[in-house]
């Protein structure tokens, strides 16, 4: 026990000393003509609460093949690419250059293309070459991506031991020994990165092992050291220690409940959270707060409304930046399809290849639908979609997002068929599949004039969409106002789809 705590004590000295760094320039480059013509886009997760990502930096292969993408990079951290069926990783730290192989091009099939639960195949980087930010070359064994490799192929047979004899309820002699040997025998690097991501992910061991509450984790892991934002090993273990934290700190009484549903503070509830000695510093408890609001807005045990609310006295309490930064995240996370809020924005080119966003439909109602020109079921929709653009087109924008292969065959399809409503090719932000929660084909929205969600989700066209449309013009007092400017026709007595008794 004494050994182990004084790894924790260097450990938390260490991370004490640790300051924000300056911007310094990543560059990646390579060479591989089969990529020609190709956009390299690179990716970090910018929240690991909501796992959004967050566009660091681009580059075009040229005709040779050659590319070099530079972007500025504050901290060590985990990046990623989408490149056909591959979704590459790699760690890069600031003022480094690398030089990189991509793994052998390998497109994805137009059925993988059209599908959203295609999921990609994770591969690391090949990396061939790194310079530090004085133009020398890192020497191999030093390379943050090679150490935290040796380092998991050492961690991942113990965890998976561990776990099999926690399972097989197999008593686990000397834990604290066997982590304290395992952090005896890993390199000392002074890698700041690798230091927190090894010790971080050792972390684990007391999980897989089942032994050892959150009190003791979170006081060997997390009190008195600075929030690693960044560090993916730590943040899977901080997201692992405080899982539905507000759920078992309500087991001991109702005092959360009504600072949260009731009296609906922020200070209070921190408050209350550092009583039992858990979440001793203000930074921590914050962090611990936030997670927890996203991880129980769609649970039943508080009200929304009084997160949202908790949410918005963070963004104006904190006195921690990054927090307002992820609080702000956070409530445009949740509210991105709750009726009444902003849906997510996009922008994506139209059959004309015409760059399109929101904006461009203000002041109409938007029947927004996900489909693809391969799928059954959105067939059997565009007819019904024809009709409701012939009756409605005046005040109701349709827009098909065509999840196709390439925007040339959802231009082709369009014309041949002589829909006059807008189709927009999804290529242009793939994530908008999951901005939109898009599981199925069609998935439909309905966006009111001043750009704020009406209905979410909205009626397949073959389920009474008219219906569905009559009542909230009526709950907006519009359909009178429609009519009167001929955008509509008044409905027949004997429709007994306008029937708001039914």
């Amino acid at each position: 026990m004494m050994k182990i705590r004084k790894i924790l004590f260097l450990t938390a000295l260490l991370f004490a000393m640790i300051r924000p760094l300056e911007a310094q320039n990543v560059t990646i480059s390579g060479n591989d003509p089969a990529y020609a013509g190709s956009e390299l886009v690179f990716y970090s997760i910018d929240n690991y609460f909501c796992n959004s990502e967050v566009k660091l930096g681009e580059c075009t292969v040229a005709a040779s093949g050659s590319f070099t993408a530079a972007f500025p990079c504050h901290n060590a951290r985990l990046i990623y690419m989408y490149l056909g069926v591959f979704h590459v990783r790699f760690f890069v730290e600031p003022g480094f250059s690398y030089e990189v192989k991509l793994p052998p091009r390998t497109d994805k099939s137009p059925e993988e293309e059209a599908s959203p639960f295609f999921e990609r195949v994770t591969v690391y980087m090949n990396i061939l070459s790194i310079k530090n930010s004085g133009g020398r070359e890192v020497a191999a064994g030093n390379e943050l991506n090679l150490l935290v490799s040796r380092f998991d192929e050492m961690f991942n047979p113990l965890y998976d031991r561990l776990a099999v004899d926690a399972a097989m309820k197999r008593p686990v002699a000397r834990l604290d020994s066997t982590i304290s040997a395992f952090h005896r025998g890993l390199p000392r690097t002074g890698n700041r990165y690798f230091d927190g991501y090894a010790f971080y992910r050792s972390g684990l061991l007391y999980y897989a092992a089942q032994r050892n509450g959150v009190k003791y984790i979170s006081n060997a892991y997390f009190a008195g050291k600075p929030v690693l934002y960044d560090n993916e090993a730590y943040m899977e273990l901080f997201n692992t220690t405080y899982d539905k934290y507000f759920m078992y700190f309500g087991r001991t009484g109702d005092a959360i409940y009504d600072v949260v549903n009731v009296r609906e503070s922020f200070s209070g509830l921190k408050q209350l959270l550092m009583q039992d000695g858990v979440l001793p510093a203000d930074s921590l408890c914050e962090f611990v707060i936030l997670k927890n609001i996203y991880d129980e807005f769609y649970s039943d045990r508080f009200s929304r409304r009084s997160l949202l609310r908790l949410l918005d006295s963070a963004i104006v309490q904190t006195k921690i930046e990054r927090h307002k930064e992820l609080a702000g995240e956070i409530r445009s996370k949740i509210t991105g399809l709750l009726r009444g809020f902003e849906p997510p924005a996009f922008s994506l080119y139209s059959q004309d290849s015409t760059r399109v966003t929101m904006q461009h439909y203000r002041g109409k109602y938007i029947y927004l639908m996900f489909c693809t020109t391969q799928n059954y079921v959105c067939l059997s929709q565009y007819e019904l979609l024809e009709k409701l653009y012939r009756d409605h087109g005046k005040w109701l924008q349709i827009v098909v997002v065509s999840v196709d292969d390439r925007l040339s065959s959802m231009r082709n399809f369009r014309n041949r068929n002589g829909y006059r409503w807008d189709f927009l090719h999804f290529a242009n932000d793939p994530d908008i599949l999951k901005k939109y929660d898009v599981r199925i084909f069609p998935t439909c929205y309905l966006i009111d004039p001043e750009g704020k969600l009406a209905l979410s989700p909205a009626p397949a066209a073959n389920e009474d969409l008219e219906r569905s449309l009559w009542l909230e013009l009526n709950s907006k007092g519009l359909w009178q106002e429609y009519i009167r400017k001929g955008w509509m026709e008044a409905p027949k007595s004997t429709d007994k789809r306008f029937d708001l008794n039914l």
